[in-house]
């Protein structure tokens, strides 16, 4: 996997063809990178990945990844189903053979022959995957030996299954390649970059603008670049529509990554009119509607917290209406009612992996004939004062994790929760997720709040709760319940406690949403975008673009003093 920065990166992951990683690996993997984002920033909502759809072997990593914020769905005082959605965290793929391929991407398929020849007699995989678009994702592969375990050709492309555009590539071997002569120069990589998209984009190619990748500032000649291809429609820019393309060392195309919404349509006439948009002003009422009064620890001892403002949704407000529009860059977060609960106050302690069964069986877990012992992960990916237990017995793993000794998250995990999907309803998992969690909350825990979005991944569902106080969420006080969605088993849980003594900010000296707005602006002027929305399930990119004011949040850099109005900046 080739990739110039962290950002191509994660874009990438999900593409790689790699084995399928153990459950009890993706469930520490979370762990770790939950528990690290927090410790760093406390500002976990900022962190996003986008939605992986190439295989369900990888994207199950990258839908690790992108679970470092607090993620779930809705809950009512009456404990009724409201706006909750499933999310899938990844998109699975089916194997299909090359004759049910569509005729366009047929037709795309002999492009690339013309420029590779020897993928035409390669051995070809087809998979093809329905959301959040269809596509299919191509194998080519060439073995040079009887036993079939050298290669001499791999390769992999990804097409729209409905145009044929080509959306991906990835030339990991290929025979016969040698290394152009010359400087592998800025100039010359761009002009190789178009000189490869012309064939696949026609004319369309002239939507698309040559930029630089993010960490090629200053930089002339390279063993390993690359150039992003972004689109712009009447001057204005159609986020996640762009090409990132990678140069490798011996001066061929090496990788082709794109935004999920590539070449959704390509005909800019169903683009709305740039001159028709109305004034931002209709729009920042809309923004004032997703700002979100919380509550904010300072510092990592301190236990006093103060009321801030932050933006907390989507990045994106249609021009006209002045609604959030949600697409698969970044969904945004919305969260239900309070909830009341009746905190039980239960905890238990361990000092060992002798003590770790026992602490199971507090959670309500079988443990007959699981041997705990202390976990391979490296100190340093572990939290303050924090402990980590596993056990293993056939196909079923458990881990149990301790802070300050104190029993505060397990996992179990097993072969089944990958197979199949969730047949109990949200209403049903609500109440089960509700149940489970009251008697292990501090007693001082009155209400709290879940996410509309629940997030799934094959049988597992995850349910997350922010802590309320004074009717303002305090989102470093969190509890995520996993269950399996058939059974209705619980199979993780995930507790924060309240510090012995905490302050709170008085809600009363709060300015206005609309305030805290115009100082947002100040530092985040709204400019025009085009965008691919989501459907309203959340699971399907729709083809007909939108005209939107973006305020450009994954780029956010401060929040606002909820009582001073002050601008913040992050320290």
């Amino acid at each position: 996997m080739n990739t110039p920065n962290d950002e191509q990166f994660f874009a990438a992951l999900p593409r790689s063809k790699d084995a399928e990683p153990r459950s009890e690996f993706v469930e520490a993997l979370e762990a770790k990178l939950v528990q690290r984002a927090r410790t760093k920033t406390n500002r976990s909502k900022r962190i996003g990945i986008k939605l992986a759809t190439w295989t369900v072997s990888a994207a199950t990593v990258a839908a690790a990844v992108w679970m470092m914020g607090v993620t779930p769905e809705m809950f009512t005082q009456s404990r009724v189903e409201s706006q909750a959605h499933l999310v899938p965290r990844s998109f699975s793929s089916t194997e299909i053979i090359e004759s049910e391929l569509s005729q366009a991407a047929i037709r795309t398929l002999e492009k690339l022959y013309e420029k590779y020849p020897p993928f035409r007699e390669a051995e070809k995989r087809v998979y093809v995957t329905k959301a959040p678009r269809e596509v299919y994702n191509i194998d080519f592969r060439t073995s040079s030996n009887k036993d079939r375990t050298e290669v001499s050709l791999y390769a992999r492309a990804k097409l729209d299954a409905k145009s044929g555009l080509l959306l991906g590539f990835d030339l990991e071997k290929i025979p016969g390649q040698e290394k152009v002569e010359g400087t592998l120069s800025k100039e010359r990589i761009e002009q190789q970059a178009k000189a490869f998209m012309e064939p696949f984009l026609g004319k369309n190619l002239e939507q698309y603008r040559i930029e630089l990748v993010d960490g090629q500032e200053g930089t002339d000649t390279v063993s390993h670049e690359a150039v992003r291809l972004q689109r712009y429609v009447n001057d204005v820019q159609v986020e996640g529509d762009s090409y990132v393309i990678g140069m490798s060392d011996v001066g061929h195309i090496r990788y082709i990554n794109s935004g999920d919404s590539t070449g959704m349509t390509l005909d800019a006439g169903q683009f709305p009119p740039i001159a028709e948009r109305p004034s931002p002003k209709k729009t920042e009422s809309g923004l004032a509607e997703v700002m979100q009064l919380t509550y904010v620890r300072v510092g990592k001892k301190d236990v006093d917290y103060v009321l801030r403002y932050r933006e907390n949704f989507s990045g994106y407000l249609d021009a006209r209406t002045g609604k959030e529009v949600k697409t698969t860059l970044w969904r945004g977060e919305s969260f239900g009612d309070s909830i009341a609960v009746k905190p039980g106050g239960k905890r238990t302690m361990v000092a060992s992996a002798k003590e770790a069964a026992a602490a199971m069986e507090f959670f309500g877990q079988k443990v007959e004939g699981f041997t705990f012992t202390g976990s391979n992960v490296p100190d340093y990916m572990l939290g303050d004062n924090e402990r980590e237990y596993q056990a293993k017995k056939g196909e079923r793993f458990m881990r149990l994790t301790t802070v300050n000794n104190r029993a505060a998250a397990f996992k179990i995990s097993y072969p089944e929760l990958r197979e199949g999907d969730p047949t109990l309803t949200i209403a049903e998992l609500q109440e089960r997720a509700i149940l489970f969690l009251e008697p292990y909350l501090d007693s001082r825990v009155k209400t709290v709040r879940m996410k509309e979005q629940i997030y799934v991944m094959g049988r597992q569902v995850e349910l997350n709760f922010v802590r309320e106080i004074n009717g303002v969420m305090v989102p470093d006080q969190y509890y995520k319940v996993t269950i399996d969605g058939q059974t209705g088993e619980i199979i993780g849980v995930n507790l924060t406690f309240p510090h012995e003594q905490e302050s709170f900010a008085d809600v009363a000296k709060v300015i206005s949403a609309g305030e805290a707005v115009q100082v947002y602006l100040q530092h985040h002027p709204l400019s025009p975008r085009y965008v691919f929305p989501l459907d309203n399930n959340y699971n399907k990119i729709q083809e007909q673009p939108v005209l939107v004011y973006s305020a450009e949040i994954l780029k956010s850099n401060g929040d606002v003093d909820a009582i001073t109005g002050e601008w913040l900046p992050l320290q």
